[in-house]
C-alpha cells in the first residue's frame, strides 16, 4: 500500500496540510510512530548516532540500513517507510547508486529511498530509479554525511549565493523525479522560498515553520537519550528520565526482595506438591 501514500503527500501540500514524519528503527519505535498517526516514517542513517553511539552518520553500512528497514516495514505494512541511503552507497557513480538503491528497495520492501545532495550522479540516478519504479526523496541543506568535508554542522542558505544554489538544486531534484525534498538546517526564509517554488513537498528539520512538513529523530522528540539535544529539536517527553526512575524502582525492589511478589512467579500448592512427590515415589 505504500505506493499509494506518496501521492497523498503531494495532495497535502496542495491543500496546505502539514505533513508529519518521524524516524523509526525497530518494532518499538515503529509502533509508536504508527499509533501517533504520522504520515510517513524514515529509517534514517541517524541510527549511527542514536543506536550505535557514533558521532557522525558516516559509519552506517547499507547492511545496517537494510536490517533495520526490514524490521520497520514488517511492523508498518500499511505505512510509507523510507530507507536512507548511507554514506558511500551513492555519488560514486549513477550505476552504483542505482544498484545500491535497488538492493535497499527490493530487500526491505520499503516504499522509497532517500539520499543526500544533488550532484550529477544523484540526479541521473534519481531519474533512472523513477523510471524503474523506485521513488526517491531528496535531501538538501546540511548534509550530515559530509560534515567532515564541510567543517561541521552549519546553517545553510544564509548568503544569496547559497540560497540560489539550494533553490537550483531543489528544482533539479524535482525535475529528475524526486517526490519530496528534505531541507535540513536551511535558513528559514530560504526554506520558505524553496517550498513556494517547488510542486513537490518539502520536509523540514531545523529549517523553520514554512516547509510543507516536519521530521524529527524520534529519540530527540521523546527524550530517549541523555546526550546533547539539537537546538532545532523539541523534547515532547523525557523517556530517558522516566526509564531511569523506573529501573531504580526495579533495582530497589529486587534488593528489598519485594520483587518478584505474589502472582509474579509460579508456586505449586503444598498439597499438590506432596501428591506429585508421592506419585513419583510409587513409580520409581
Amino acid at each position: 500500500m505504500a505506493e499509494f501514500k506518496i501521492p497523498q503527500l503531494r495532495r497535502k501540500k496542495e491543500r496546505g496540510e502539514p505533513i508529519v514524519s518521524i524516524t523509526a528503527y525497530d518494532l518499538f519505535t515503529a509502533h509508536l510512530a504508527r499509533d501517533a498517526g504520522v504520515d510517513f516514517v524514515l529509517v534514517g542513517d541517524s541510527m549511527a548516532n542514536v543506536l550505535q553511539g557514533h558521532s557522525t552518520t558516516v559509519p552506517v553500512s547499507l547492511e545496517d540500513v537494510i536490517y533495520h528497514t526490514r524490521i520497520v516495514v514488517r511492523a508498518l505494512p500499511d505505512m510509507l517507510v523510507i530507507g536512507d541511503m548511507p554514506f558511500g552507497t551513492f555519488k560514486v557513480s549513477a550505476d552504483e547508486t542505482v544498484h545500491n538503491a535497488l538492493a535497499l528497495f527490493k530487500e526491505t520492501g520499503c516504499g522509497a529511498v532517500k539520499m543526500e545532495g544533488a550532484d550529477e550522479s544523484n540526479l541521473d540516478a534519481t531519474a533512472r530509479l523513477k523510471r524503474i519504479g523506485v521513488p526517491v526523496m531528496g535531501h538538501l541543506g546540511l548534509l550530515p554525511q559530509r560534515v567532515h568535508a564541510t567543517g561541521g554542522y552549519r546553517i545553510q542558505g544564509r548568503s544569496e549565493k547559497s540560497r540560489q544554489r539550494l533553490l537550483a538544486e531543489a528544482q533539479a531534484l524535482q525535475d529528475a523525479g524526486a517526490f519530496a525534498v528534505v531541507l535540513e538546517c536551511v535558513e528559514s526564509r530560504c526554506a520558505e522560498a524553496i517550498t513556494r517554488a517547488l510542486k513537490v513537498p518539502t520536509i523540514g528539520i531545523g529549517s523553520g515553520p514554512h516547509t510543507d512538513g516536519q521530521i524529527l529523530v524520534i529519540h530527540d522528540a521523546l527524550g530517549m537519550h541523555a546526550e546533547y539535544l539539537p537546538s532545532f529539536a523539541r523534547r515532547f517527553a523525557n523517556l530517558y528520565a522516566d526509564g531511569v526512575e523506573a529501573l531504580r524502582e526495579y533495582t530497589g525492589a529486587v534488593r528489598a526482595r519485594t520483587f518478584p511478589g505474589p502472582g509474579e512467579y509460579t508456586m505449586v500448592p503444598q498439597k499438590a506438591a506432596d501428591e506429585s512427590d508421592n506419585e513419583g515415589a510409587q513409580t520409581a
